[in-house]
């Protein structure tokens, strides 16, 4: 295991190779993958490390990473974690990657520390938080029994065009109450309800 996490090119930034692209109803703009291991490795408990973003606003970070927390909840195939204790020691606990490879002491240490099968990190690669609203969100997801990348993802939402806008409205006809004042553009409204449209649709490739 110490080998394989000790030399495993993790795709933050780079989600090449084989990548399935979703059906006609999903964004262009979104892909996943899922390692042939995916079904076949264990993963009854997860933890999710705070999005990382390029500049220290804390704020968005939190209002992001909880909307995955609640959409990766709603997949039920897992128990989601989250780091606990002093927000200052987080940063050193969200060590896991160094320049492209996992921190294998990191790694380790948080394996033990929460008791997980996997965990999962990712970065912010866009964000306007105004109209139109725009969110690209990179994530993947380790196991820390083999040291793989088991599950990645890549989507970048602008609320400006169109495929994205039917999208919304999709994902309100589903969630949300029809008798709304504003109907699907409330999600429009806000960055908080945005990010959690585009957490469910990076969510959901766990499913397929």
């Amino acid at each position: 295991m110490k080998h394989a996490l000790g030399i495993l090119v993790l795709g933050l930034l780079i989600f090449g190779g084989c990548q399935a692209t979703l059906p006609p109803k999903s964004s262009s703009s979104l892909s996943f993958n899922k390692s042939a291991s995916f079904n076949t490795v264990q993963i009854r408990r997860v933890l999710l490390l705070p999005f990382e973003y390029t500049t220290d606003r804390e704020a968005v970070i939190d209002e992001i990473t909880e909307a995955f927390v609640v959409e990766l909840r709603k997949i039920s195939s897992f128990e989601v974690v989250v780091p606990t204790g002093d927000k200052s020691l987080l940063f050193l606990e969200q060590d896991v990657w160094v320049k492209g490879s996992i921190n294998f002491a990191s790694a380790l240490a948080l394996r033990n520390k929460y008791d997980v099968d996997a965990i999962i990190f990712g970065n912010i690669t866009h964000y306007r938080p105004y109209e139109p609203m725009l969110l690209g969100v990179k994530v993947s997801m380790i196991s820390t029994d083999t040291g793989d990348v088991v599950w990645s993802a890549d989507g970048v939402f602008d609320s400006n065009e169109n495929d994205v806008a039917e999208l919304v409205k999709q994902y309100f006809e589903n969630t949300h109450q029809k008798s709304s004042l504003y109907g699907w553009k409330l999600i429009l409204l806000s960055m908080r309800r945005y990010s959690q449209f585009v957490a469910n649709q990076l969510a959901e490739t766990l499913r397929d």
